[in-house]
């Protein structure tokens, strides 16, 4: 039997996570419930059911595959035949199950989804329905289970399984189904809404070994039928320390603690300038200084000084100051004279020369150097 990873995802695996927004307005051929057999939003369990292809803008290529994913179990994959007007497919799911069903041929080309969400009632008998697995817990979790919005990102979580994974998203009455295979390593997946409002979309997952896991979330979709979304990407990645991905909730609580510490940053600030400005008042009013000079903090970029200070009795060198020019390497030198107070065209300085006013350039007052501010993955999230 053909493997579940071939029939689903050669082919369809490369077509777009925007495809489920419906911009494929037809797909390339329909399939739907035949025969005389009336087919209702009720499908008793392992009852036979009559399906029929028909080809629209190509001819499928057989043997053909009903998918049926359950809303929040594990979806199951049926062979149903290889003539497209002679197909039947059998409900395989318990009863008390809700079911959305899409048809693929062997190339993974799906017919559209259908635009019914099925249930599955007691049937006559439930010797079809598949055993109670024993394989170690797969499964996928979201965090929005209700209402999405245009534009709004659909995180996934898988756990359990081998990956890599491939996640399938299927919206109600869509032309096509939308499969992306995801990296050896990732375990989240976040989808950018780009459904059609007012409908309803599922997400499952398979993996390398073509298991499908439990759990497959469903939303309803609404907002805008603008699905742009400019600069938001669908995206997928390694699952964070905890293996989980954040929910509306948390973003709230992220939220919460951030403004609180930003609160509690602006007291400490306001108490800091406040008691800084109450020590300058009391050294202003005992005629001292903190800072041995006017009692205020000098912020200019230039301070002027005597000559006779410190570093007056030191040789200094010639500056080399780079010039305003932009053309690189060009230096402007200025000669030591300037500092030493010599008069231009004299060797030597005037005894009777007024003491010369020395430039020195202080750095601004940062507290740190610039650039190392404190700054917030964002899938995770394939558009």
């Amino acid at each position: 039997m053909l493997r579940l990873d071939a029939i689903l995802y050669a082919g369809v695996a490369l077509s777009c996570i925007s495809t489920v927004a419906g911009q494929v307005t037809n797909p390339p051929f329909q399939w739907g419930f035949s025969g005389t057999q009336s087919v209702f939003s009720s499908l008793p369990s392992c009852q036979t059911f009559p399906v029929a292809v028909t080809p629209l803008s190509m001819h499928p290529v057989p043997p053909f595959y009903m998918i049926a994913f359950a809303v929040g179990g594990a979806p199951i994959t049926s062979y149903i035949g290889k003539n497209a007007s002679t197909l039947s497919w059998q409900v395989q799911h318990p009863a008390g199950t809700r079911l959305i069903l899409t048809v693929l041929d062997s190339t993974g080309t799906s017919a559209g989804v259908d635009s019914l969400i099925y249930n599955v009632t007691e049937g006559s008998t439930t010797q079809c329905l598949p055993p109670a697995g024993t394989e170690p817990p797969f499964n996928v979790t979201a965090n929005v289970t209700d209402t999405l919005t245009t534009c709004e990102p659909w995180g996934l979580t898988i756990r359990g399984g081998t990956p890599p994974y491939h996640v399938t998203l299927a919206a109600l009455n869509a032309p096509v189904v939308t499969n992306v295979t995801m990296g050896p390593t990732d375990s989240v997946f976040t989808y950018i809404d780009r459904a059609d409002p007012n409908g309803q979309l599922i997400a499952s997952v398979s993996d390398s070994n073509g298991s499908w896991a439990t759990g497959s979330p469903i939303v309803r979709t609404q907002g805008s039928s603008n699905v742009d979304c400019p600069g938001l990407v669908t995206s997928f990645g390694p699952a964070g320390s905890n293996g989980t991905q954040p929910t509306h909730s948390s973003h709230k609580r992220l939220g919460t603690i951030l403004g609180a510490t930003l609160g509690a940053l602006l007291v400490l600030c306001s108490l800091a300038f406040w008691a800084l400005r109450r020590q300058r008042q009391k050294y202003q009013q005992n005629g001292n200084s903190p800072h041995g000079d006017s009692g205020v903090i000098d912020i200019s970029p230039f301070r002027t000084e005597p000559s006779d200070s410190w570093y007056q009795s030191a040789t200094i060198p010639p500056a080399t100051v780079i010039s305003n020019s932009k053309s690189v390497g060009q230096l402007r030198h200025i000669d030591s004279s300037t500092h030493t107070g010599t008069t231009a065209g004299s060797p030597t300085a005037s005894p009777t020369a007024s003491p010369p006013v020395i430039m020195r350039e202080l750095p601004p007052p940062y507290a740190s150097p610039p650039g190392e501010s404190i700054l917030k993955r964002v899938t995770n999230n394939p558009s």
